[in-house]
């Protein structure tokens, strides 16, 4: 054997190792790419029983807080989201003026402990970027080698209920949620209204509104 074929044999191996590692670590990039191009989708789950009657569209509709989101500093916040995604849906929402209908609101946030617990955490999908900065995966931080609590699951909600004035039946209701490491509300507010309104009159049923922002 040629004394120089050893080294050829070696070397034409090494070329295709380093040629398999090079791809495999650009499929794993552009898989973590696409896995970071997913966290830009929020998904909003909004719960419409039915669609709204024909008599909404357009309608003038007085708008009420719940007692709790009526005063407080971001109470000016979550009254202009309602406003505007009434409006865009094509309604005209009054302050403190009578109509023929009224619409009561509420925002609220809570702990869901079930999704916190680590046998049922985390929720399907790709990584999470914590408020904090951190990434977690599967309930694990990069950084840490082992188990570790993961931080509180929050559901933040938003529900509105629109009524007959005179009579007080019960019109047409929504509601929206969506769930992250952050319990405020104001952050999300107009995404939360937004979403309850979205294809109405006629959008009805449980489903899933998406979002083109970063997660908040």
């Amino acid at each position: 054997m040629h004394p120089c074929l050893p080294t050829l044999v070696m070397t034409r191996r090494a070329t295709r190792v380093l040629r398999a590692g090079v791809l495999g670590g650009a499929l794993a990039l552009f898989g973590l790419l696409g896995g970071c191009a997913s966290l830009n989708v929020n998904a909003y789950h909004v719960d419409t029983p039915k669609p709204a009657p024909q008599a909404l569209v357009g309608a003038q509709v007085q708008l009420q807080a719940a007692p709790a989101d009526s005063e407080g500093p971001q109470a000016e916040v979550l009254r202009t989201a309602v406003l505007d995604a009434m409006t865009h849906a094509g309604m005209v929402p009054l302050l403190g003026s009578p109509a023929p209908f009224t619409a009561r609101y509420a925002f609220h946030s809570y702990a869901d402990f079930e999704a916190s617990f680590p046998s049922a955490w985390p929720p399907p999908g790709q990584p999470i970027l914590l408020p904090d900065g951190a990434w977690i995966y599967n309930g694990y931080p990069w950084w840490y080698r082992g188990w570790s609590w993961p931080p509180p699951w929050y559901e933040r909600v938003f529900e509105v209920e629109i009524r007959d004035a005179s009579s007080g039946a019960l019109v047409w209701r929504s509601s929206s949620m969506i769930g992250g490491y952050d319990p405020r509300i104001a952050p999300v507010a107009p995404q939360l209204a937004a979403a309850a309104f979205a294809e109405f009159p006629q959008g009805s049923g449980r489903r899933s509104v998406r979002e083109s922002q970063l997660p908040r």
